[in-house]
């Protein structure tokens, strides 16, 4: 990996915070755009947003107009492929490539481009750069265009809280309601913590840039776990939030992949179980229609849950499967652990109840498996669980093939 020049540094150091404390939506595009043309000498940036299947070309920094303001479906255009193929699109030179729509090209000066998808798990946005000559970015030119397209996923996720901010803060002067307040606060709190993890995050990945090479390892992993958890606490919040929108309201439904989800899950993992024996299986390819942030986690709990009670096994198996239905689609989270008594199988999903058995050595709330059960009875699914003591649990959650667009009440124990 190439370090950044040290005009790159300065350049990310003075954006990185800009951004996270952005106003509003003009000023968050006008920042990346203009960051973005800087980083790599380009003659036009663009910052394009993805609206469902349209690309919005929110704001450009170039030597002549070319989209600004305009939309296009997102399989037509460069962008787009960006999003939907979730990679960064590298081209030298545009009339030879069968991804660029050749004719909306030609009366512009563009030669040569490259895009960057914001927020690489599930694209939200695009980062566009244009040269009027043949050129082909260099990797560290690249590596800070992906730093400047993480700080901008953070920082459009900001605004969405800030607005659901001022739009509950407006509706709740006329109410008494307890609920509302705590909705209020819920979504001011999420917004003020958004804000420093993204900062730490972008100058996380400054450092990382600085250091790479370096001979000093413990450095090197001190700041990689930095970079880290900050990851992992923006996507708690997310859930957080996700979580408690179900409990009021609708949950957004779509087609969700499970074992990327669950892979994911796993390697967060990794890191606490460098001194233990793990053996993970993940069946591939299993998808399911669901809330994609309720949905992580069902599976972070079970995964959670497995991994904790496995820990007495000199080696632990832990597998994650699926099971077709006719009506509905079954998974399954199996472990070799402590298990449990069939009989204690009614005790396992209610709120705040822990078999005694696992009192002593394993600390928990007992609201993980509640929560669990509450998130798959909003998704119109059902769960169970299977078990043996001291041989293993597998725990089972199913979910219909079409979701209705029904709302639904999730009572979250607290």
């Amino acid at each position: 990996m190439k370090t950044l020049s040290p005009e790159a540094r300065q350049i990310l150091t003075h954006v990185v915070p800009q951004l996270a404390l952005a106003r509003d939506l003009s000023e968050t595009t006008q920042i990346v755009a203009e960051a973005a043309r800087q980083l790599c000498g380009s003659d036009g940036t663009t910052f394009v947003l993805r609206e469902r299947d349209k690309c919005y070309y929110a704001d450009e920094n170039a030597i002549a107009p070319l989209w600004k303001g305009k939309r296009f479906d997102l399989e037509a255009c460069i962008s787009g492929w960006s999003m939907l193929n979730k990679q960064v699109a590298v081209i030298k030179d545009i009339y030879v490539d069968g991804r660029i729509p050749h004719d909306a090209y030609r009366p512009t000066f563009v030669k040569s481009l490259c895009t960057i998808p914001v927020r690489l798990q599930d694209p939200i946005a695009a980062i566009g750069c244009y040269w009027s000559r043949e050129y082909e970015p260099t990797e560290a030119e690249v590596k800070a265009l992906q730093i400047l397209a993480d700080s901008a996923s953070m920082a459009l996720e900001n605004l969405e809280l800030k607005q659901a901010v001022k739009l509950y803060s407006h509706e709740s002067l006329d109410l008494k309601d307890r609920a509302d307040h705590l909705e209020l606060a819920m979504y001011s709190m999420a917004h003020d913590l958004r804000s420093p993890i993204s900062i730490m995050t972008g100058l996380g990945e400054l450092l990382r840039m600085q250091t790479d090479g370096s001979k000093d390892k413990e450095l090197t992993e001190h700041i990689k776990s930095i970079i880290e958890t900050g990851r992992r606490t923006a996507g708690q919040i997310d859930r957080m939030l996700s979580l408690y929108r179900a409990t009021s309201g609708k949950v957004s439904k779509q087609e969700v992949d499970v074992t990327d989800l669950s892979e994911r899950i796993i390697q967060d993992f990794r890191s606490v179980l460098r001194n233990r024996k793990v053996v993970f299986k993940v069946a591939p390819k299993m998808t399911a229609f669901g809330d994609p942030s309720l949905l992580y986690l069902v599976l972070e709990n079970l995964l959670s849950n497995a991994v904790k009670y496995t820990s007495k096994k000199s080696v632990a198996e832990i597998e994650v499967g699926h099971q077709n239905g006719q009506e509905s689609e079954t998974y399954f989270v199996r472990d070799n652990g402590i298990g449990f008594l069939q009989s204690q199988v009614g005790d396992l999903f209610k709120p705040l109840s822990r078999l005694h058995i696992a009192k002593k050595e394993y600390a928990g709330t007992g609201l993980g498996l509640a929560s669990v059960s509450h998130i798959i009875s909003l998704h119109g699914g059902q769960v169970r669980a299977e078990g043996k003591e001291a041989e293993g649990a597998t725990f089972y959650f199913s979910l219909p093939r079409q979701m209705a667009n029904v709302t639904q009440r999730l009572s979250v124990p607290r």
